[in-house]
């Protein structure tokens, strides 16, 4: 090997070394920016007046039984008493809107 087949090994080499460390730099760098943009901004909520209002209008109706039991008591001991009123072409007549509204969606 000629001396100057070393010299530009050495030189060769310290490039190939310098781009290595810079190419290292830059993927160091690209990660670090990469990881500091992955992370999300802090998020903030917002909930209107009405929001508010609907929240707290849905919490109270949630606390009202969807059946009255008063009402059905009421009613129960009507009929075992003999005392409820049954009218019955009121009853055909329910029925018959019933049956209408069944047929008008099919």
């Amino acid at each position: 090997m000629s001396p100057i087949d070393h010299i530009n090994r050495s030189t060769t080499d310290a490039l190939n070394n310098s781009g290595k460390a810079r190419v290292k730099a830059n993927t160091d760098k690209n990660a670090s920016e990469a990881s500091t943009a992955a992370r999300p901004a802090e998020d903030r909520v917002s909930i209107s007046e009405e929001s508010l209002q609907v929240r707290e209008l849905q919490q109270q109706l949630d606390q009202v039984p969807e059946v009255d039991a008063e009402k059905v008591n009421a009613i129960k001991q009507a009929i075992a008493r003999g005392d409820y009123p049954i009218d019955a072409k009121k009853i055909a007549a329910n029925v018959m809107n019933l049956e209408k509204i069944l047929s008008d969606k099919s």
